[in-house]
């Protein structure tokens, strides 16, 4: 099933092989059996405020028999703008499409809040179940330069599905939505086409009236480039399903030294977790085990591991934590990053960019030092202040808490008395 996307090329697409499903718990059952109607998002009218900027509520007519669906620009960041509500050209027809389009070097986003309503008023009706898929979110290259798209899909839980072998796209539980992004920057082509699951994802829920949707792009091309996102309400199955529903890790992170990489992670209190299998890869796509860790069952403390890896470590080496609860279900750790070899000289890199709660930060340094990590705001006021006792090579380490924040901009900075390395976040 495709349709018509007219910025792009199109390249070939391979199979889905593999399909990880994340889940968030919530006191609703999330059924399987009736399924949802495909909501037609079409001939949108604006009802307030002025279009395309923040407080315009637009209402699109008979999503469904007896609904409507009442839009509204909740936020807009990065000085992203808003080109088409609903752009129909092109790509799918009853899908959600807003046009948009993100300045250089700049990281932009809009948040809508979409309600479903009784016709002709704007009191929430509830539906019983709904399915929605974010199609499309790939990226564009350019002399080394890429632009990534994203999307966060927010039914206040549900179940996510999404292909991990050969996928473009890392997703995560984003509080109690899903947030998708894309890591390659490769451009899918000039369709959108809801057999591409490398650059898509869908999203399922009960009883929902309510729910928010973002879409945005990491633009670090040195020009604007137009895109628009494609919210298809339909799930589309993929095989060989997992679920991700236990929260067991504490913390996860590692430093690489003399051609070893040293893990360090910890378990928390009152943890179900049964075993641990430390995977790794050279891609960031395709995990292969490396080491398994049985669990203590009986144990209610918090538990701690390491591992020390000086098997085939050079370039760029990844890994992650796959963590199986005593019910069998499954969850993934966030994901270590190391470049080994290469330049002698001090990096940082914090990712992801776009902050819900916590991120991986990776520091490189040429010699073993303290430091001190700093978040500020665009005041130059100090939100969060770390002391680091940093090795030589590369240190990898989690930032959490950072929900705390209130949104926008902030400065990761590390200041080792000599050299000061800073980065910029977007704080959700």
């Amino acid at each position: 099933m495709t349709a018509m996307k007219t910025f792009f090329t199109r390249i070939n697409l391979t199979s889905c092989l593999f399909v990880l499903t994340l889940s968030v718990l919530t006191n609703k059952a999330v059924s399987q059996t009736a399924p949802p109607p495909i909501y037609k998002f079409q001939n949108p009218t604006l009802v307030s405020g002025t279009a395309g900027t923040v407080n315009a509520t637009y209402r699109f007519p008979t999503v469904a028999p007896g609904v409507d669906a009442l839009v509204k620009i909740m936020n807009m960041q990065g000085g992203i703008t808003l080109l088409n509500i609903d752009r129909t050209a092109d790509g799918y027809g009853e899908a959600f499409q807003p046009e948009y389009q993100v300045p250089a070097l700049s990281n932009g986003y809009i948040d809508f809040r979409i309600i479903f309503v009784a016709p002709g008023n704007s009191n929430p009706k509830e539906q019983a179940l709904v399915d929605c898929s974010g199609l499309d979110i790939d990226g564009s290259l350019y002399q080394g330069a890429a632009l990534k798209e994203y999307n966060n899909i927010d039914l206040y839980g549900g179940v996510c599905t999404f292909n991990l072998l050969n996928s473009e796209i890392a997703v995560s539980t984003n509080g109690t939505g899903f947030l998708a992004k894309n890591v390659t920057g490769n451009l899918f082509g000039t369709l959108v086409d809801t057999a591409a699951t490398q650059v898509m994802y869908s999203v399922r829920n009960a009883k929902v009236d309510t729910f928010y949707y973002r879409v945005g792009a990491n633009n670090l091309l040195p020009g604007v480039v137009p895109r628009y996102a494609s919210l298809y309400f339909k799930r589309f199955l993929y095989p060989s399903t997992g679920v991700l529903s236990v929260n067991s890790l504490s913390d996860f992170k590692g430093v690489s030294q003399n051609q070893e990489i040293n893990l360090h992670w910890s378990l928390i209190e009152g943890n179900n977790a049964s075993n641990i299998v430390l995977e790794k890869s050279t891609t960031a796509n395709d995990f292969y085990p490396t080491a398994e860790f049985p669990v203590n069952s009986q144990s209610k403390t918090q538990q701690n591991f390491e591992y020390t890896d000086n098997r085939n470590v050079k370039g760029s080496v990844f890994y992650r934590l796959k963590i199986t609860a005593a019910d069998g279900k499954v969850q993934y750790s966030n994901v270590l990053h190391f470049q080994i070899g290469g330049k002698d000289e001090s990096m940082l890199t914090v990712f992801p960019t776009v902050v819900q709660s916590a991120a991986t930060v990776n520091i490189s340094v040429p010699k073993k030092q303290n430091a001190v990590l700093l978040i500020t705001d665009m005041a130059g006021r100090i939100v969060k202040q770390l002391l680091l006792a940093l090795k030589d090579g590369n240190n990898s380490l989690v930032l959490s808490g950072i929900d705390k924040f209130q949104k926008g901009n902030y400065i990761v900075s590390v200041n080792t008395g000599s050299q000061k390395l800073s980065s910029q976040i977007i704080v959700q």
